[in-house]
Formats: C-alpha cells, structure tokens, sequence
C-alpha cells in the first residue's frame, strides 16, 4: 500500500497542479496536461497484457519507474515537444502503475475481503492525493523544478517497495468479474484504479449506435471536458492572474477532495433510493450554480473576490460524488454491453474529456478566468439538458427508461 500512496500523492496530488503551472501561460499549459491525461487510456491495455502474463508485480514497478525518469526529465529544459512527450511518459507510466493495483487485491485476498482492502487502496491513494496538493502548493511557482524531482524521486523510491513486497498472484480472476466502483479524487484527475482497469473494445463502440449510453456519454463528455478545464487551470488562474499564492488553491482543493471523500457512502444510498439520473442531475444543476456565482465574482474587483472564488472552488470538488457515482451507475445500466465494456467506454470517455478540457482550457484561459468560468457554465447547462433526454433518464425502481 505504500506504493499507491506515493502514487496517489504524485499523480493525483502534485502533477495535476505543477504540469500547468510550469508551462508558459496559455495553450502551452493545456497542451502539455492533455499529453498526461490522453496516456490514460493506453492504460487497460497494459493491464491486460500483465493479466495475460502474469506480471502485475513487474508493471508496477516498471510503471513507476518510467514516472519517476519522465518527471526527472521533465524538470530539464526544453520545448513543448519533449515536455508533451515526458508528461505523457508521466502518465503512461502511473497508470500502468495504478492499472494493476485492483489484481493485487482481487487475485490474492478471498472476495469476503474485497471490499475492504478495495476502500483500504482508494484510502491510501486519496490520503497520498491530500498530502500532494499541500506539498505542490507550498512549493508553488518558484520552487516547480524541485517540485518535479521531488515527484520524481519519490517514484523511483517506491520501485524496489514494489519488487520487494508486491504480492505474487494466487488465483487468476478476469476483470469483468470485478465490480465496478465510483471514481474518487475529482475532476483533475482523470485516471485512477476505476479509471484505467477496464478498457473499451470495439464491440462496444459498434454498439454505441444503438445504444442509449451514447446519449450519457455526450453529456459526460460535455461537462467533464469543462469542469476539468476549470480544475486543471485553476491554480494557475489564482497564481498568474490574482497573484495568489498557490498554497491558497491547493488548500481549497485539497478541502474539496476531503470533504468529497466523506460523501461517497451517502451519495451511492441516494443513487439507490433516487435513481442515478436524479443524482445526476442534481450534480450537475448544483455546479451550475455555483459556477455561475464564479462568473459573477469574476466581475468584480479581484482582491476582494479571491476567498469566495476558492470557497466556490472547493464546493465543486465536494459535488464531485454525485456525478461519480451516478455516471458509474449509468454506465453499466444503460448499455446492452457488459458491464465491464461499458463502464470502459466511459473511462475513454473520461480520458478524452479530460485531454480536451486541459487544450481548452490553456486557450480559454489566457483570454480571461471569466471567459472560462462562463464557457464552463454554458457546457454543464448543455450537459444538464441531455441529461434530460428520455434516453437517459431512468426509473430509480426498474431501472428502465421513462
């Protein structure tokens, strides 16, 4: 487990943050953040290329490894080519890392123990996430080349952990037989143990046609693409355009994340009483409005609206378990697929959304933080109206369409 908390702690914590902040302002930043996310995907793959050789210990550490070197690399000096290519190494490398962690539990624990060692890995990954936006956030703009070597290290680090105490296999369990869990650690970041175990196959996106998940994915893709721009971008807004320290971000965000990490059994009792298009829903409605109240203060005089605009940031972090948990949810039940090819559909999805949002967002954002809010706006209102296509809304109690 100490693996995974370095893991979470780098990847979910310090590269969602450093990335953008040391690339040049504008689409340089988005570029290079959407190079990290887009490595996401190749991810599954990797995973099924150890499940079929039995090597999970071996990509582990390999993945870790390769995210250590890339970090290291990254922190030298160069253009947007080599800095696109080393955070996609970056990525590849964690996700690989993190592809494998749900068959060190599954293929060695009895499934009486699933859960619990399941809610234990995503506790150290969210923990180690918490620790990260602190660390990124004390080192800030002026110390970003250490905060790249210290990422760096403390992945390279972890690599004799895992060659010396990774648990070798016991049984052989195939991953759709895996239940599919919630996503955890918000919108910036885009892969996770959910988020790069099942892979999409071409069965499934020839089915998309026919399906009514198409409709959810738009919708998906719609607004992750958007709040991702907003998560991604939004330390680098507080630092270079309110002149904030990013400390004051980072903190907001880590408050988000923490607070969102409480909800999780609460949102998925909703899911169930309420149905997950409801849930859906009223996640999406509630990050509607407080973005709007972010446009609203981006109006205003800077220095007085930096507090609300963190507390308005954070909120929407602690929304994020109902859009998690509903988007799960919806996933498996509106596609005739397996659950394990829908819900890969939907890891795609998230992986692509959040390349676009990172490109989109480094443009949006060097014509102005109220331009992005106000784009993040409009696309979570155009996400909560196909949400409300009859496709997509489900009977909380059948789990049919009306």
């Amino acid at each position: 487990m100490v693996c995974y908390v370095l893991v979470g702690l780098v990847q979910s914590g310090m590269v969602p943050v450093i990335l953008p902040l040391a690339a040049r302002p504008g689409p340089t930043a988005g570029l290079t953040y959407a190079a990290f996310a887009a490595a996401g995907i190749a991810a599954p793959f990797v995973g099924a290329w150890s499940d079929w050789h039995r090597k999970h210990r071996l990509t582990l550490a390999c993945g870790l490894g390769l995210a250590g070197i890339a970090l290291l690399a990254h922190a030298l000096p160069g253009g947007i080519a080599q800095h696109m290519a080393s955070a996609a190494l970056v990525g590849l490398g964690v996700s690989s890392a993190v592809t494998v962690s749900l068959m060190f539990i599954v293929e060695v624990e009895p499934k009486a123990r699933w859960d619990q060692r399941i809610g234990m890995l995503q506790a150290c990954i969210g923990g180690g996430q918490l620790v990260g936006l602190v660390i990124a956030g004390l080192l800030g703009l002026r110390h970003i080349g250490e905060a790249f070597l210290l990422g760096g290290v403390l992945l390279l680090l972890a690599v004799p952990l895992a060659l010396a105490f990774a648990p070798d296999p016991v049984t052989k369990v195939a991953r759709p037989d895996v239940v599919s869990r919630p996503a955890r650690g918000g919108d910036a970041v885009p892969m996770g143990p959910q988020r790069s175990f099942y892979w999409v196959t071409w069965r499934a996106l020839a089915g998309l046609g026919h399906s009514r998940l198409a409709w959810f994915l738009v919708a998906w893709l719609i607004s992750y693409t958007a709040t991702n721009a907003l998560s991604v971008m939004f330390a680098v807004a507080m630092v270079r355009d309110y002149h904030a320290p990013a400390t004051l971000p980072t903190t907001a965000y880590a408050i988000g994340v923490g607070g969102s990490l409480l909800l999780y059994h609460t949102v998925a009792a909703w899911d169930a009483r309420f149905g997950p298009w409801r849930v859906l829903s009223a996640g999406l409605g509630m990050r509607a409005l407080v973005v709007a109240l972010m446009v609203a203060l981006t109006a205003l005089d800077v220095s007085a609206t930096v507090l609300p605009i963190l507390v308005c940031f954070g909120a929407t972090q602690v929304i994020w378990p109902l859009l998690s948990v509903a988007s799960n949810t919806l996933a498996v039940t509106l596609s005739p697929a397996s659950r394990a090819e829908s819900v890969g559909l939907l890891n795609a999805t998230t992986a692509l959304a959040a390349s676009i949002g990172g490109i989109l967002g480094g443009i949006l954002l060097r014509i102005g933080f109220g331009w992005l809010c106000a784009a993040v706006l409009c696309a979570l209102l155009l996400s909560l109206l196909l949400a409300w296509h009859p496709r997509v809304r489900l009977d909380p109690a059948s789990g049919v369409t009306r």
